[in-house]
């Protein structure tokens, strides 16, 4: 059988304007035949479009700042 718990956290504040990074740690235990196993995996998540250069648009709403 396998058991896991798992913490997944938003590094950038998740907004119309913003794609986040996620961070993710994961626990699992599992028990074969062969005895009891421990696995521990830390994963992050980065949005593709940094890389690609793919612009965020700008938001269509003006606020008290583009004035």
């Amino acid at each position: 059988g396998v058991a896991g718990v798992g913490l997944t956290y938003d590094l950038i504040e998740r907004h119309q304007d913003t794609q986040p990074w996620t961070v993710s740690v994961l626990v699992r235990r599992a028990w074969t035949d062969a005895g009891a196993r421990t696995d521990v995996s830390f994963d992050v998540t980065v949005p593709l479009a940094m890389f690609f250069g793919t612009r965020i648009p700008a938001p269509t709403n003006g606020g008290p700042s583009s004035k």
